[in-house]
């Protein structure tokens, strides 16, 4: 993942592309209809990466033209038919301003509606979610957080809108991971994940607590059964309560190595059938193609 590592490995280009490929398609259906479109990306970065399959000059510290990765902003500009509007969002000041000048480099941006914002991703969202007109507009918003950056009130701001929702929730390096084998949780961290659920229900089902016998007669140990698939399925379960239209009970795994790190998910708002049986479809065939 992007914010994770300082370069892009295959499992950042597999997140990308289903990116794309989703973006491309929503804007295709939607070009038939007169909403205003709006792609958000919420943790948006400078809008490129260097790859990490790459050796030589990246060792060196110096980066080919080549060696770079098209980041999910420069993805989404590219879209044809475009989108009506862009909002990216980026935290630290340094990577926006960056941002906000390879976005006006772009060939045609000019005439496009980009907003590049220096702010908090969840604070941006709310003003978002509540200051558009969902009468007229629809959107897609792309969630891909460094950690467990994402509060379960945004999931329920977006939750309320007619919004597409991918989301690279860190199933393991956020949530499975926090928890050591023996079940024991440090408080921080489970207010962490707290903070990522909007419950604390997931303690009952992460940590099995067990009797087993020993020298003493009985004694009570407690057992991380935690993994990223249980992590994911507690979260689409969480989602499933907020979201008007629905979200998928499948997702991609992403992680370095084939391992399981995060968990692509999609969601949607819009509680009509046609508009939600269109989005799932899309979704799906877009993470099987990925």
């Amino acid at each position: 993942m992007a914010k994770q590592s300082a370069f892009a490995g295959g499992h950042t280009i597999r997140k990308l592309d289903a990116i794309e490929k989703y973006l491309q398609a929503y804007r295709l259906v939607l070009s038939k209809t007169s909403f205003e479109t709006v792609f958000f990306d919420a943790f948006a970065g400078t809008g490129e990466l260097p790859r990490n399959e790459f050796g030589g000059n990246l060792l060196k510290g110096v980066i080919d033209k080549d060696e770079i990765l098209e980041g999910s902003a420069q993805r989404a500009l590219r879209i044809s038919p475009p989108f009506s509007r862009y909002v990216f969002v980026e935290k630290m000041r340094g990577k926006a301003q960056e941002l906000q000048n390879r976005t006006s480099e772009l060939s045609g941006v000019g005439a496009r509606n980009v907003e590049v914002i220096e702010g908090d991703a969840n604070e941006e969202l709310f003003r978002f979610c509540s200051s558009t007109n969902w009468r007229n507009a629809r959107a897609v918003v792309f969630l891909d957080p460094f950690g467990n950056q994402v509060k379960w009130e945004t999931i329920e701001a977006v939750a309320r809108c007619p919004i597409d929702l991918w989301y690279l929730f860190p199933s393991f390096l956020g949530i499975g991971r926090q928890i050591n084998r023996d079940g024991r949780i440090d408080e921080q961290k489970a207010k962490s994940i707290d903070g990522v659920y909007g419950s604390s229900d997931w303690r009952e089902e992460f940590v099995h607590h067990e009797q087993v016998a020993d020298l003493f007669g009985q004694t009570e140990v407690a057992i991380r059964q935690a993994d990223a698939d249980t992590a994911t399925r507690f979260m689409i379960r969480r989602m499933l309560k907020v979201f008007k239209g629905g979200v998928l009970d499948n997702w991609l795994p992403l992680g370095k190595n084939d391992a399981q790190w995060y968990s692509l998910i999609f969601a949607w708002g819009n509680p009509s059938q046609q508009a939600g049986k269109i989005a799932s479809r899309i979704a799906k065939s877009v993470m099987q193609r990925s």
